[in-house]
């Protein structure tokens, strides 16, 4: 057991030492996704020793202690750092220190046995929680079962399209952080009631931790999976030209995904941000009293000497036509990361729905609601485009080479925009000024307005209908598990393309991915859409 905790000491050690030179100065590469399996091996060793051992008791609590409930506030700052649009780095520096506090505490416990040599490690010895009451122990006890049940239940989400509705989005997008978050709930339950170790309750709080850790695995081991498909479905969708640019084109991702960013975060590059710059105030009708504003951001070098050489991308938030915002309710790094690549990138509102709000937790301004329809929808864009047309040369933006995306409600609204204008149905939609080069729905919620009781012409409630050979192609996110944009809407969507023709459409399919999994965007779905998401935009710009 000795000689276990000596690797696990030299194994934290390195991974300090290494975390270290990684928040610093962050990269991309092999030997980093190398120390990304270091760094998995290590913090599953340290939650195995700090149950089992290590002979200084408040040293594994505390452990064990960080690794759950600290493990849940580095995702919380990571994520919150991330979605600021305002936060220039996009990354946490508190989050970064707490994980190597972490690797300390992990140094602590497996070299004190033969650091002391007075120490033994013991696992048959008693874990249960002595010099507490038994009240404490109890409360405890229930509140730690508790936690595990609930473990439980974002299990089964995981696994499963069940729908629970929004709190879907939160689950497979952290699932790697839960495997270690939960086992450790389960360590902290052993060590701190009544349980022995080597009894057959200790056994099965221990099978439970395991079984919650392996299942939160699951979309970190399926990684494979999803590059190699993603990878054949995009060639055989718009050829094998863009193997290329990853070579030609310096600023791009190296790897699809990058195995320390997920617990450090990813690095924002210059960009700058103008933020609430009113586009449309209307005056009359349905429109009256209602406000629209848009962020832009815009690179802080020479456009013309990066990947997107100023080419415009027009970003939609979702929220079920009801709920959301610009800015951090759409995900703002997306946004900094393609300004630090070239692009000129409009984060952009439009009316919503007031009658109900189908997520009611989501921030959502006063003064863009009211009773619209998804027409009405439509028309507010189109009027941002008409605005972009005039004031182009304001913030640099190319409106001959323009990218539309959004997420769920947005992605549907980035279809009808696109393609009503394209299929020549509805030339008025987007200002003529413009040319649409590819459209990037993520989880597109196409024909299902209708069941939020929206009203709406039949062609813009549903785009396939617009679809036609000529229309711009499509890169499409979706996760496999999605069940409130289930993932036959996108391969209806994407067999619209086909049947007229079209081959220039693909979807990068997540699996075990949920709706909106793209919100953490150091998260593996995210990265993975990202090095596609780049490509496909050089490729069409």
């Amino acid at each position: 057991m000795n000689r276990l905790f000596k690797s696990l000491f030299l194994m934290n050690s390195l991974s300090l030492i290494l975390g270290t030179i990684y928040t610093l100065f962050p990269g991309e590469s092999l030997f980093w996704n190398s120390y990304g399996i270091l760094l998995l091996v290590t913090l599953t060793g340290n939650i195995l020793a700090s149950v089992s051992g290590s002979g200084h008791r408040k040293l594994d609590l505390t452990y064990l202690l960080l690794s759950s409930f600290g493990l849940l506030g580095v995702l919380l700052l990571n994520t919150f750092a991330s979605v600021s649009p305002t936060n220039e780095s996009s990354r946490s520096l508190l989050s970064n220190v707490m994980l190597l506090v972490l690797l300390i505490n992990g140094a602590l416990i497996t070299g004190r046995p033969f650091l002391h040599k007075k120490d033994r490690v013991t696992p048959s010895a008693d874990l249960s929680g002595r010099g507490t009451s038994k009240t404490s122990r109890k409360i405890t006890t229930v509140f730690l079962g508790l936690l595990l049940f609930f473990g439980v239940l974002l299990a089964f989400i995981l696994v499963t399209d069940f729908s629970v509705g929004i709190i879907e989005v939160v689950v497979s997008p952290y699932s790697l952080f839960f495997s270690f978050i939960f086992l450790s709930i389960a360590g902290l339950y052993v060590k701190l009631s009544e349980v022995r170790w080597r009894s057959f309750k200790g056994y099965l709080v221990s099978a439970i931790g395991a079984f919650l850790f392996l299942i939160f695995a699951l979309p970190f081991f399926y990684l494979p999976s999803l590059l190699d498909k993603a990878e054949a479905d995009y060639t055989e969708a718009f050829g094998d030209e863009w193997q290329t640019h990853g070579e030609k084109v310096s600023a791009f991702r190296d790897l699809p995904v990058s195995l320390p960013a997920f617990f450090f975060g990813i690095p924002s590059e210059g960009y700058e941000l103008t933020e609430d710059v009113l586009y449309y105030e209307g005056t009359e009708g349905v429109d009256a009293g209602l406000e629209l504003r848009f962020d832009v951001y815009t690179p802080s070098m020479e456009a013309a000497d990066l990947p997107g050489e100023g080419s415009t991308l027009i970003r939609i938030h979702g929220g079920g036509w009801d709920s959301g915002d610009k800015g951090a309710g759409n995900f703002a790094q997306f946004n900094k990361y393609f300004a630090s690549q070239g692009y000129v990138v409009f984060d952009v509102q439009y009316g919503l729905d007031d009658k109900e709000q189908f997520v009611g937790i989501i921030p959502t301004p006063e003064e863009v609601s009211g009773d619209f329809s998804i027409d009405d929808m439509v028309r507010h864009l189109g009027l941002f485009t008409t605005y972009l047309a005039d004031n182009h040369e304001t913030y640099g933006a190319d409106i001959a080479s323009v990218f539309i995306s959004g997420g769920s409600a947005g992605g549907h609204l980035a279809n009808a925009l696109a393609l009503g204008s394209s299929s020549g149905e509805y030339t008025d939609i987007i200002d003529s000024r413009m040319s649409v080069n590819g459209i990037i729905p993520l989880y597109p919620a196409n024909d299902l307005a209708s069941f939020r009781n929206l009203s709406g012409e039949e062609a813009l409630v549903d785009p396939k209908l617009l679809v036609d050979q000529d229309s711009p192609p499509a890169l499409i996110y979706q996760g496999e598990n999605d069940s409130l944009v289930e993932p036959q809407v996108a391969e209806n969507f994407k067999e619209a393309y086909l049947e007229k023709g079209n081959s220039e459409v693909a979807i990068i399919e997540m699996p075990y991915g949920s709706h909106a999994s793209d919100m953490y965007f150091p998260g593996f779905y995210s990265q993975s859409f990202l090095y596609y998401m780049e490509r496909f935009m050089y490729q069409y710009r």
